[in-house]
């Protein structure tokens, strides 16, 4: 792939990630694709967030937020890591540095996984 496709289509991909969710209906009598779930019958820190997206997109928070609380986190992450990505292609951002990164990315993990003890101790996990 040249690297005018990638950057098409990086610059495409909130648009196209967009239809998809449109596209996914936000019920959840759907099939269960998470290993997790399949092999455990509980739901992962993360299962629900395409529902949850799916249902925000739509304009419906409530349903959102009951999918999965930590959508507007998502949503947030994904916005700032578009910007980010756009200023740093056109010069204007310096990249960031591993420290920073795995901040983030621990960061987000250790609130997933606090979010998913307090759901599963309380019985509020969405249905695998």
């Amino acid at each position: 792939m040249t690297s005018a496709w990638r950057d098409r289509l990086l610059l495409a991909a909130p648009v196209l990630g967009l239809g998809v969710l449109m596209a996914v209906s936000p019920s959840s009598d759907g099939p269960t694709f998470c290993p997790f779930a399949l092999c455990t019958g509980t739901a992962c820190p993360g299962c629900g967030m395409t529902r949850a997206a799916s249902a925000l997109i739509r304009g419906d928070f409530d349903t959102a937020m009951t999918m999965h609380p930590l959508v507007p986190l998502l949503v947030l992450q994904l916005s700032v890591g578009w910007v980010w990505y756009l200023r740093r292609r056109s010069g204007r951002a310096r990249p960031l540095s591993n420290k920073a990164v795995n901040a983030i990315l621990i960061g987000t993990g250790l609130v997933l996984l606090a979010v998913w003890a307090a759901r599963l101790v309380t019985g509020t996990l969405p249905p695998v």
